[in-house]
Formats: structure tokens, sequence, C-alpha cells
């Protein structure tokens, strides 16, 4: 047993040491992937909630009576009624209605739109509204007593009617009027509450960086503690427990389809969940046989010694992790690392594999038989046609079936968008298409942004505006702050959208800097680490040079 017992221990000891140490050197990455599973959970675990009825009134009349899902409720969302006139007019031949049109949203989301008649009051400039959001089962008072729902969700606001002359009759035409008005409504207050599980994972999320961190140091302690033998027992305990968790982890995530890759291996191997699960079942076998073959366990130091070591080792792999999460990774298995193409990327297709999935689409066809039911077939689409001919029927939302046959190869950068808000142009073929050096300044979150350096950064972008390099500032927070941002540091540029998964690809830290010829990436920097003008200086010589000996 003691063959088996140090094989099962050196090879268990290496895997951890080698999947720990992957981790550690891109502990964002790791941080998103743990986001991605804690989301995972905290959906499914989410008690599932009754809609939320929205109810607009105006001059006594009900407008809207809808209902909304509940969502997002652990924050207050904006309800906003907007109300605009329309040029036609009402009922034909009563010049006392006019139509208008309402349109109701919920956090941003347009919830329903409706254009309806409204009578007109007589000798009126304005129209008044009522909106109230109910719980579910809650009756709806009276229009008189709508102001009890305060503590729900109430809203009372007048159309204003500019030009109106006093009274109503077909010789006038309708004025248009153009209001909107908002309440901040508390969702919690119509939502069933969640249980602890709930609570934990959305906790977790918060905690994604240094839960990170601490996995994958552990990970990289228990497998130098096995490959060295210290202290067996307690190793081989914690190992179990944590693979254990990542076995279920990873059953879970592959049975109902979640998480598209584990990230056992971070960005230089990805594992499907199954053949991540395959992994862990092995690993539990190795433990196994480690757990039988315990007593035959020597370690190589003294216990004193191995403390002693094993605190020096724990104290050099965290200091590794915060090093690699401040400086970017060690060693760059991203797709926008040092030397790729985005373009060239973005295009490949390795040889063997296909450009698309390969879709088998079946078709489901109805006919009535002679006995009045319903007889129902499968064909595929080059039997179609004939099927249609022989008084086949299909219904276009339910007949279609489509089912993967081979998948096609996906791009590491199959995301890849530039927008410019303000003008609403999309800067992505000018970027890739470029010839000239670019600089892009990658800060997906304005709000947590490093701004240490800032000094640096503007004479940066001062010195590449100078030189006719273009600079693309991305980010995917939202227009207003990354203005004042750009506007408090002094900064010369307007920062262009881009999508917020895209931007954690490419920046690891944030923010990132990275200087380009074309869409080649010639250099990547840290927002702690940023480069001098003479950095940049040196990677235009030497494409230069290596262009002239073309």
């Amino acid at each position: 047993m003691r063959i088996p017992y140090l094989i099962a221990r050196f090879l268990t000891g290496a895997l951890f040491v080698f999947s720990g140490i992957v981790k550690l050197n891109d502990p964002s990455g790791f941080g998103i992937k743990l986001n991605e599973y804690f989301d995972v959970f905290a959906q499914d675990l989410a008690t599932p909630q009754d809609s939320m009825r929205l109810v607009v009134y105006s001059q006594g009349q009900k407008l809207i009576d809808q209902k909304t899902v509940l969502y997002s409720f652990d924050t207050e969302k904006e309800m906003v009624v907007e109300v605009q006139g329309v040029s036609e007019g009402g009922e034909e031949g009563n010049a006392a209605h006019r139509k208008i049109n309402v349109r109701c949203s919920w956090g941003g989301s347009s919830v329903t739109e409706v254009t309806m008649d409204v009578k007109l009051p007589a000798k009126s400039k304005s129209l008044d509204f009522e909106f109230v959001a109910l719980t579910p089962g809650q009756e709806l008072p009276s229009v008189g007593n709508l102001n009890s729902l305060k503590n729900v969700g109430h809203l009372s606001f007048l159309a204003s009617m500019v030009g109106m002359p006093d009274g109503v009759d077909g010789s006038q035409e309708w004025s248009d009027i153009s209001v909107s008005e908002s309440a901040a409504v508390n969702v919690a207050a119509f939502a069933k509450p969640n249980g602890s599980l709930f609570d934990f994972f959305k906790w977790s999320k918060d905690y994604s960086l240094y839960l990170s961190v601490f996995f994958c140091a552990l990970e990289v302690l228990l497998g130098l503690a096995m490959v060295i033998g210290w202290n067996m027992r307690l190793t081989v305990a914690i190992t179990a427990a944590l693979i254990l968790f990542f076995t279920f982890l990873t059953a879970y995530s592959a049975y109902f389809h979640k998480v598209t890759d584990c990230g056992c291996f971070g960005d230089f191997l990805k594992l499907k969940p199954w053949h991540s699960f395959y992994k862990d079942l092995v690993l539990i076998g190795l433990i196994i046989v480690m757990i039988a073959g315990i007593k035959h366990n020597v370690p190589w130091f003294s216990k004193p010694f191995g403390v002693k070591l094993m605190g020096v080792l724990s104290v050099l792999t965290l200091a590794f992790g915060v090093y690699c999460y401040m400086y970017l990774p060690v060693w760059d298995f991203l797709p926008y690392k040092i030397g790729n193409n985005i373009k060239t990327v973005m295009t490949y297709v390795p040889e063997g594999e296909r450009s698309s999935d390969s879709i088998e689409i079946t078709w489901v066809l109805y006919k009535p038989n002679k006995q009045g039911a319903i007889d129902s077939i499968a064909c595929t689409t080059a039997e179609f046609e004939a099927k249609m001919g022989e008084g086949y029927q299909f219904d276009a939302a339910k007949s279609q079936r489509k089912k993967l046959v081979i998948e096609g190869y996906k791009s590491p950068i199959h995301d890849f968008a530039i927008n410019n808000n303000q003008t609403g142009a999309d800067m992505k073929d000018a970027f890739l298409n470029a010839e000239g050096y670019q600089m892009v300044y990658v800060a997906p979150y304005i709000d947590q942004t490093y701004t240490g350096g800032m000094d640096e950064l503007r004479a940066l972008f001062t010195w590449v505006n100078a030189h006719g390099v273009k600079i693309y500032p991305l980010t995917a927070s939202s227009d207003q702050p990354a203005g004042e941002f750009a506007k408090a540091n002094k900064l010369p540029v307007t920062f262009y959208s881009a999508d917020q998964k895209m931007l954690m690809t490419m920046a690891r830290y944030n923010p990132t800097v990275f200087f380009l010829k074309g869409a080649q990436i010639l250099g990547k920097w840290s927002g702690r680490d940023l480069p001098e003008v003479e950095d940049i200086e040196e990677l235009m010589q030497e494409v230069e040079k290596l262009e002239s000996q073309k």
C-alpha cells in the first residue's frame, strides 16, 4: 500500500500546486468565475416572486392595469410614467375626447405603453393622473382613497396643456402635452423574503476577489503540504472537503447547464463542466488511496521546521497572488495578451474546426384526421414542402425543433465592440482596421478605478495625442460618471462605451493600458505600473526597425 499511497500523494499534490498557481497567477479571472457560480446559486435559491400590479388613472378613468415581474428587489427602483399628447384627434365626432400616449417603465425597462382616448374636463388646462403600485393580492381602493397606498407606491401629478384655451369645442386644436413623473419604489416591500443561503451567496459576490486569492493560495499550500508529507491527516481532511465541495459545484453546473467552463485551470486550459466533474472523481479516488495508506507517510522535515516552512510558503503564495492582481498576470493566457492581433484572433478558426454550429432542424406538422383528432408527424427540412402539400400545417412558434449536432469554434474574442454614445457611432471597424498606433485605456467600472498616477497618465495622453496616436478610453459605466472622471482628473479624452464582460477580459486590473500598432498588441500595463513616454518610444522604434527589415 506504500507505493500506491506515495503515487497518489505526489500526483494530487503536484496537480494542486499546478492548478493553484495557474489560478493565483490571475486571481481576478478566478474571481469572475466564482461570481458566475455565486450568481447561479443565488438565482436558483431565490424565492419565486409574484407579480406587482401597476395602475394608472386619469380623470377617474383607468388607463393602465398591468402586472410586472419582480426582480432585483434588494434596492429601490424608479417607476416612471410618461404622458404625451397625440396629434390626431380622439373619437370621431366627439371634440371632448383626445388621444394621449401613456408609457410606464420599471427600473429603466418598459413595462407597458398604451394610446387611449381620454375625456377632457371643460375649461381646464391640465389633466390629473394617479399612479399606484400594488402588492400581490392587495385590493385596489377607490380613486378618492389612493393616498392610503403611500407606504407602497403612489404618485399623483398633472399634465399641463400649454396653450389650451378656455373650453373645448370642435374648432379648437389639441395642444401637445408632454410630461414625465417618477417615484422611487421600495421593491422589497413587494417581495417575499429569500432564505439565508440566498443572502450568503449574494454577500459572497462582494468578496469574490478575496475568496479567489484565498482558495487559490489554499490549493497551492495543500499541494505543497502533500508533496513534502507535512501534517497529512489535516492536509487530507481539508483536501477532501475542498474536492467534495467543488465536485458538487461542477456536477450541479454540468447537469443544469449553468456555467460553460469550470475555471479549474483558469484561462490556461478551459474544461467543460462534465470534464471537470470526471477530474474531481479521479481526485476523490486518489484521496481515498491516501486515506487508506496514510500510516505509511514519512514527512520530509521535522514538525517544527515544517511549521516554519509552511508559514514562509503561505506568505510567499499570498504575496504572489496580490502581485498578480495589482500588476497583471506573470503568465498571460488571455486573448488580449502582448503579441496577439485582436482582429486575427477574432477571425481565426483552427484547422479541422467549424466556423459555425451545425444545427439539425426538425419540423413537427399537424393535420386533422377523419375522426376529428389531430395527427402529428416530425419531418426534416427536405421533407417539409412535400408534407405541406399533403395538407399538413405548422405553428411557426412551436413547430420548429433545433438540435445542435456539431458545435462550431467560438473565438476567445467574440464580443468585441466599441461605441461612441454621444454620436451613436460604432467604432469597432475603425479600431480593427486602423494602421497607425493606438492606445486603449480600459476602466470597466469608473467608480472603482485606481486613481493613483493620474499625473503620469495625463502626461502620457498628452504626448501620444501630440504624436498622432488615437486614444480609446473604454468603460462599461454610463456617460455621466465617465465624463465627470475625465474632467476631475483633467484627462484630455472622451470615454467610449463597451461591454462589461469584454472589458473584464481585457483588463484584469482596473485600469489597464494597452499600446497597439493597428490591432496588434505591443504593450500592456496595470494602472499601478503605467508606461513612461520612453517605453512607448522604444516600442515604436522596435516596430519601425522590424518594418524596415521586411
